[in-house]
């Protein structure tokens, strides 16, 4: 069936990066509907394996480049990454 035919798109790192704010903001206001999500998690996956950078950024680059899948990077993120990510989402280091 067509609609389960997968579509290609090359971005350019800049153009992902705009393309998945503006998705994250309709989202997270509810204007966009559910289905967007998963478009959304795949593009930032997607756009993190095509970074570079140092540290934490390039610890995640790997990881995304390395996983075949979205969920085996979610799940292999989260493993490695999940308390030091757990720990910069908290409140407590939050700008008040």
């Amino acid at each position: 069936m067509a609609e389960d035919r997968p579509v290609h798109l090359h971005l350019t790192v800049e153009e992902a990066d705009a393309l998945h704010t503006a998705l994250e903001s309709l989202l997270e206001t509810g204007a966009a509907p559910a289905t967007l999500e998963r478009p959304h998690r795949l593009l930032a996956w997607r756009a993190l394996a095509a970074r570079d950078g140092t540290g934490l950024t390039a610890r995640l680059s790997a990881i995304a480049r390395e996983a075949e899948t979205l969920e085996e990077f979610e799940a292999a993120r989260d493993d490695e990454l999940g308390p030091i990510l757990d720990g910069l989402e908290s409140a407590e280091n939050r700008d008040p």
